[in-house]
């Protein structure tokens, strides 16, 4: 997928029609649009999210999304109109998505109502010059570029780091899904556990004995209240979800209240390393389980060691063990019928009977080598065992850490709240209570989704065991043995089809683990790595001397920034792989990279690094940047690949002490707007 042409009408800061072209082969990769804040940037990227889902992540909805200055010039009843077509190309064929929607100003103030839903049409022209178009653009815009995936492909790059939160696991987890396509496999396991078996186990049911009967409404029961809890955890989840989404919301209208914005700021930074603190821990307990499940008896077998030591001992003193001449050396003597002295070892000789008896007394090569090893664990059980309370030690001070640091930021956080919950300021006042209202209700779903997953995990147990009892019961008919064979086939299917869901799933995660590591690597400067854990949670790791690979807990902004980078660019990557190897499920595709502000929060050189790189994330690259990121450095690694450029002019209303025009905003007397020049207005 590359995107040609961009056509805006009447879109937020965008007054009229606005076009933009681009460019895209390897000497030109790169289109860059310059702005300052306010000016639109953000407003475009949601031009290509709303034209192709009708969505888009404005805090404030899709209810300000008509431009001010077109409502201005109608009159009350009267009709404006907002319009995007968005032009790419694909596989050789041209396709054409347009999107528009009528709204209806109301009274004299600027405000306006939409005249039913936006609807997409989408047409194309295929590479033998046949023209078609989609009777189902919305199900034909998702066969290319999956909504589900569009967030990894547009992105905010203000907000890119969030994925390096634990809280981002689950997006993670259902993008690799996406890219694999496994929803087909999801819809396959559904299928057969919610339709197939459970009509088969009635069937089977009908024609049981009355303990096989039993069983099985004892098997659909559990069943049944295993998809209740999954359900209730579902739900759980969305409502969860849907109140972060508020939380965020008004964590970003504290940000526009200057009066709070630097609390805000605070409690956002607070509350990031709180989830990163939480997530350690239990990174940190996970670990800790492993090495003692491992290692954890040694703290027991002191007795042990030196008793078995002490018998080994009086064997090695005794000469029992190891024996000092291995039977295959007389083994050889024997059948050279000479011994290493010269005398002849003939058959029945004196001397042949001799060693032969010698060789009897020889332990075999198998004993001698179990000694040697025993010998040698032995020997190094004690230094095991120290650094086991050594590693455990180093564990339990740094979790104390974690937890005062807990619990400091936890009376920082509810200092912050009292000070906004009693500010003079009305909105922020209310805003607290809210806030506070959905922390409460969000802790309430949270527990919901803990209580679920371990009556899930009981209730599976509790399944197993019913299996195995009904593996017991015998056939009393053969129509109860066909069903029986019939009922356990299905069950079989269900389960390859599950096993290979997560096969893929983990395969995938590996191999894109090792592609976010590889782009992390190649930007960061410190001695760090990166994975996807087994929780699809991004981290970053450090070797530690003598401790070995050990999780880094305080990472900076612009570490995050990276590592979420690197996760995106690697999807980008995989995706590309996919339509290449033109896999059974999802097909993948090459798809653009559309970055706002990518470089917002990053230092001089790792902005220097990433722009470096920036040509080789994708083979198309959008960038929205204001004149403060795009710095000389960036310019520089940018440039040789640039093949368009914009800049948007901001016309902002008169106000008193700012009158003054610069290149990139001009006074105007009327409502705000944006127009869109050709070229760099920074240089």
């Amino acid at each position: 997928m590359r995107i040609q042409r961009l056509k805006i009408k009447n879109f937020r800061q965008f007054y009229g029609e606005c076009e933009l072209e681009f460019l895209s082969d390897d000497s030109s990769k790169i289109t860059v649009i310059h702005g300052e804040n306010g000016s639109g940037k953000t407003s475009l990227l949601n031009a290509f999210k709303w034209v192709l889902y009708g969505k888009t992540d404005f805090d404030t909805g899709e209810q300000t999304i008509l431009n001010e200055l077109a409502l201005s010039k109608i009159s009350p009843g009267e009709v404006a109109e907002l319009r995007i077509e968005l032009q790419f190309e694909h596989e050789g064929s041209v396709y054409t998505v347009l999107r528009k929607l009528e709204f209806k100003r109301i009274g004299e103030t600027l405000a306006a109502e939409p005249i039913g839903k936006s609807v997409p049409t989408m047409s194309w022209i295929d590479e033998r010059g046949k023209y078609e178009t989609a009777k189902n653009p919305v199900n034909r815009i998702n066969q290319l570029i999956p909504e589900q995936m569009h967030s990894y492909f547009f992105f905010n790059g203000e907000r890119i780091e969030k994925l390096a939160n634990v809280s981002a696991s689950g997006e993670i987890r259902d993008a690799i899904k996406t890219l694999m396509g496994l929803e087909i496999i999801d819809r396959a396991s559904d299928h057969l556990g919610r339709l197939v078996i459970k009509d088969l186990r009635k069937e089977a049911s009908e024609t049981a004995s009355a303990d096989y009967r039993d069983l099985l409404e004892k098997s659909e029961k559990i069943n049944g209240e295993i998809d209740q809890h999954k359900l209730e955890r579902d739900t759980a989840t969305r409502s969860s979800k849907g109140f972060q989404t508020e939380l965020d919301a008004i964590n970003a209208s504290y940000e526009q209240i200057a009066d709070v914005k630097a609390k805000a700021e605070q409690r956002r930074s607070l509350e990031t390393e709180r989830a990163t603190i939480e997530s350690e821990l239990e990174v940190l307990s996970q670990a800790r389980m492993e090495l003692v499940s491992q290692t954890g008896a040694l703290a027991f077998l002191s007795d042990t060691v030196t008793s078995v030591s002490d018998v080994l001992e009086e064997c090695r003193k005794k000469g029992e063990l190891p024996y000092k001449i291995r039977r295959t050396f007389i083994d050889d003597l024997l059948h050279d019928e000479r011994c290493i002295c010269g005398t002849e070892l003939s058959e029945g000789s004196e001397q042949r009977t001799a060693l032969e008896g010698y060789r009897d007394q020889v332990t075999g090569e198998d004993l001698e080598a179990a000694f040697t090893d025993v010998v040698s664990n032995l020997r190094a059980m004690p230094r095991e065992r120290n650094r086991l309370y050594a590693q455990l030690a180093i564990w339990s001070a740094k979790e104390s850490d974690y937890n005062k640091r807990l619990n400091a930021i936890s009376e920082e956080l509810d200092e912050i709240s009292s000070s906004l919950g009693s500010s003079d300021i009305e909105d922020v006042k209310r805003l607290e209570e809210r806030r506070k209202e959905l922390a409460r209700l969000q802790a309430d779903e949270q527990m919901k989704i803990v209580k679920a997953n371990d009556a899930i995990d009981q209730l599976n147990e509790e399944f197993s065991k019913v299996k195995k009892e009904i593996e017991k019961v015998e056939s009393k008919s053969q129509k109860e043995d066909f069903a029986r064979q019939k009922l356990e086939f299905a069950e079989a299917c269900k389960s390859l089809v599950d096993n290979l869901h997560e096969a893929l799933a983990e395969e995938t995660r590996h191999h894109l683990s090792a592609k976010v590591n590889d782009t992390f690597q190649s930007i960061l400067r410190k001695d760090f790595y990166a994975e996807i854990d087994r929780d699809y949670t991004l981290r970053i790791f450090k070797n530690v001397p003598g401790v070995g690979k050990q999780p880094v807990s305080e990472k900076s902004t612009g570490e995050n920034q990276v590592i979420s980078l690197s996760f995106i660019a690697s999807l980008v990557n995989l995706a590309k792989e996919r339509n290449k190897a033109k896999t059974t499920f999802f097909k993948g595709g090459v798809y653009p990279l559309i970055m706002d502000s990518p470089f917002g929060a990053l230092d001089k050189e790792y902005r220097e690094k990433i722009a470096q790189h920036i040509p080789d994330l994708a083979d198309q690259v959008i960038i929205f940047a204001s004149n403060s990121q795009w710095s000389k450095e960036v310019d520089e690694r940018c440039r040789p690949f640039i093949g368009r450029e914009y800049s948007l002019v901001y016309h902002a209303p008169k106000s008193k002490g700012r009158e003054e025009d610069t290149s990139y905003v001009k006074r105007t007397d009327g409502p705000e707007y944006t127009k869109i020049e050709e070229g760099y207005l920074g240089h």
